[in-house]
């Protein structure tokens, strides 16, 4: 059994997964662990000692669980500073039709990689779309195949460096090693969505407390993937401030009475609330309350649709519809206000294709810890200059193969030596 841990840092909680990947290659969850988030905010590290001491909390908890010591992490990154773009590149393999081979697509990523680069930031993925082989196009894996001039699309997912590295700095803090770092929209997408949904084109929309992470699919992989600094904390402002209650108690408001869409209350349906500076509770109308939250609905989806829309595609083109996973997932009627607000159909993702703590993990608000630990599992490179990439695999031979890039630069290193 292979051990592998991931630890998703949120505004609200911190949660650390331990799992074990048998000879199958299936993954059994072993361990999980939760602390409250501390020390960080919206994807920021805020409080590096006291976050370090969350994430610590957390991934003992899950190590108290297994019975495992773990030192090498996935970790997730997030936030404002998240942006993605698309480049398209051209490389000539040689004056006659010859065999493809993974180091053309490693150059033609490397090209991409070097297209994408900006001050301030770095780059966490460099996915590889379809591939067009001379004039054919929709190629899927062009290895193997007879060509002479290959082209390709790289999405490319970038952090604020800033950000980046201040999280790492918080893990390492903890006493753990981030083996990797995985946009929190990619990982989720890893955890909920099928192959058939990211191959007709679907929008996953994870809302976590301080942060609504999305990415778009189209053909399999992904080709906007954003996030916004509003969720389910805006919320519960929300409410706290219309309603004139503590945030605690707009937040269990929320939780156990909360509607995402007014039509799915019945007409005359009364909720107690207690407001400050009053000695007793007072009678308001469960429509009252559905109207805060959708109101706020309405605005993260409408930026979601309108960073899709700068982007140069239509949220239309979305036909699986869209996916909403992360801890707001929860919130009832949230499918119904999603599939109102879109005009496109709407399921809740959890997180699947998993062994062990099955009736735990099938949960939502578990989508991006899950993803990042099946990051672990899959093939994935590590290039110079510390930018960490996804390679997609569909099977055999159809991933890309770094570990000769880093010998490479190795021997270039012995070389200036």
């Amino acid at each position: 059994m292979k051990t592998v841990a991931s630890i998703d840092i949120g505004t609200d909680k911190i949660v650390a997964l331990i799992g074990e990947v048998d000879t199958y290659g299936d993954l059994h969850i072993v361990g999980v662990g939760e602390s409250k988030a501390r020390g960080v905010d919206k994807g920021t590290i805020t409080r590096l000692e006291v976050a370090a001491r969350a994430i610590a909390t957390a991934v003992r908890e899950a190590e108290e669980m297994s019975g495992q010591k773990v030192s090498e992490v996935v970790i997730n990154v997030s936030g404002s500073t998240i942006k993605s773009q698309n480049e398209k590149d051209t490389i000539n393999i040689s004056p006659s039709p010859v065999e493809v081979e993974n180091e053309h697509i490693q150059r033609l990523v490397e090209r991409s990689i070097a297209r994408g680069k900006e001050d301030g930031y770095e780059i966490i993925h460099a996915i590889p779309r379809r591939y067009m082989l001379d004039d054919q196009e929709g190629i899927e894996d062009p290895v193997g195949l007879i060509g002479s001039k290959l082209t390709a699309q790289v999405h490319i997912v970038k952090v604020g460096t800033t950000v980046s590295r201040n999280i790492e700095k918080a893990v390492v803090s903890a006493g753990f090693q981030p083996a990797m770092r995985v946009a929190s929209a990619i990982a989720s997408a890893k955890a909920v969505l099928s192959d058939e949904e990211k191959e007709e084109g679907v929008l996953l929309i994870d809302m976590g407390a301080s942060l609504t992470d999305f990415v778009l699919y189209l053909e399999g992989y992904p080709v906007i993937t954003g996030s916004l600094p509003l969720a389910g904390n805006a919320i519960t402002k929300d409410i706290s401030s219309y309603m004139k209650i503590d945030p605690e108690h707009a937040e269990k408001i929320k939780r156990e009475q909360g509607v995402a869409l007014v039509n799915l209350v019945k007409e005359g349906e009364i909720i107690k609330i207690k407001p400050r500076g009053e000695d007793r509770d007072i009678s308001i109308e469960k429509t009252t309350l559905a109207e805060v939250i959708q109101i706020r609905l309405e605005e993260i989806i409408e930026k979601i649709v309108e960073k899709i829309d700068s982007s140069g595609y239509k949220i239309d083109i979305a036909n699986a519809g869209v996916v909403i996973t992360g801890g707001c997932a929860n919130l009832k009627g949230i499918k119904e206000f999603v599939e109102r607000f879109t005009d496109l159909p709407a399921r809740i993702g959890v997180p699947s294709g998993i062994i062990g703590l099955k009736e735990k993990i099938e949960d939502a608000k578990y989508a991006t810890a899950v993803g990042l630990l099946k990051f672990r599992v899959s093939p994935e490179g590590i290039i110079p200059g510390g930018l960490r990439m996804e390679l997609h695999s569909n099977g055999p031979g159809k991933g890309i193969n770094f570990g000769g890039m880093v010998e490479k630069f190795k021997n270039f290193l012995r070389e200036i030596m």
